[in-house]
């Protein structure tokens, strides 16, 4: 198959090496780039607060490192808390940057975080939940809900390119693009508003893989008419999605 893989780098490159390995072939198109966000002034204060019976929530990998990278620029350490990772890959990059037994949740989702054991009383504790700007705004409620102090850091923030003329779109189309791996909420709205209106049906017809059953509710809703919910954003899990679709059709 032809998919259109999106995602930021590094992870894009590594997917598409990934995507042709296994017979596909991607078209690489990085919609999403990280750049400092408008917290990060304020994290060695947030940090001197903790303790080791409060909590530091990662929601994502550039969480970590934009977090990591301001640390070490000031020569700092992260603090001694409970860290809980949103997602293997994230538990992955905090062990990269020193922080050993993370929790991470089985479900990636805020729903699933809110779940975990260890968050359930949380009288007299404070969470600082590191992210991105925008997002889902449940996980603060409910932990302040059982007594918990939250505070948000935004450490990074997103930007997505930009294409005023539509020749994007048209290139993709050139390429006959016949699927699109979208690993966010965000980078399907961004792929949907860069379709103009001439284009809109090309690209809803396009299968559509992404990582979660809110994101394909999503897709659905936009109009898309072909969606696959890979379970995961990992390579192994996006790369299984498509397979299974290419073996189907060759039934």
């Amino acid at each position: 198959m032809n998919p259109l893989v999106v995602r930021p780098e590094p992870q894009n490159q590594a997917l598409c090496r990934a995507l042709a390995e296994a017979g596909h072939r991607p078209l690489a198109c990085p919609l999403l780039s990280f750049g400092d966000g408008a917290g990060l002034h304020a994290l060695p204060a947030l940090f001197d607060t903790l303790t080791h019976r409060d909590y530091v929530i990662a929601v994502s990998v550039p969480a970590v490192t934009f977090t990591d990278n301001a640390l070490r620029r000031r020569g700092l350490a992260w603090p001694p808390a409970n860290y809980v990772a949103v997602g293997d890959a994230t538990g992955r990059a905090l062990a990269g940057a020193g922080i050993t037994g993370a929790t991470v949740p089985e479900d990636p989702r805020s729903e699933g975080i809110v779940s975990l054991p260890g968050l359930q009383a949380l009288d007299g504790c404070r969470v600082l939940i590191l992210r991105g700007d925008g997002g889902r705004h449940m996980i603060a409620p409910a932990l302040a809900r059982r007594g918990a102090r939250v505070d948000y850091c935004e450490v990074y923030r997103r930007h997505y390119r930009a294409d005023p003329g539509g020749s994007l779109v048209k290139s993709w189309q050139s390429a006959g693009v016949d699927s699109i791996i979208v690993t966010s909420g965000g980078l399907l709205a961004h792929v949907f508003q860069l379709a103009t209106a001439h284009a809109k049906d090309w690209l809803l017809s396009r299968l559509l893989i992404v990582p979660s059953i809110r994101v394909a509710d999503s897709a659905r809703e936009l109009g898309f008419t072909q969606v696959i919910n890979a379970e995961g954003a990992s390579n192994q899990a996006l790369i299984a999605a498509l397979d299974e679709r290419k073996r189907n059709d060759r039934q």
